[in-house]
């Protein structure tokens, strides 16, 4: 999962299946680890208002897995980047 895609612009790049994803700042460092049934779905619906670390943050790109272990995959991840927004919650 290395490939960013520009947020908001790009989320027609992101499937409508179950899978894990990324969001990055504008250095592309991780913030967030998120995973969703319906990744096209989920990634339009950040930033995530009942996460003030994400209404924080300036979320400039993004990145996706598709996966049907999404539950095991997104610890995996955060487990890897800890990302602040995550975190927090």
């Amino acid at each position: 999962m290395t490939d960013w895609y520009n947020f908001p612009e790009d989320l027609n790049r992101a499937p409508s299946t179950e899978g894990v994803y990324l969001l990055g700042d504008t250095l592309q460092n991780v913030v967030y680890v998120g995973r969703a049934d319906d990744l096209r779905e989920r990634l339009s619906q950040h930033p995530d208002p009942n996460n003030s670390c994400l209404q924080r943050k300036a979320i400039k790109y993004f990145a996706f897995e598709e996966t049907s272990n999404s539950e095991e995959r997104e610890q995996e991840l955060i487990d890897k980047y800890d990302p602040e927004c995550n975190r927090t919650q």
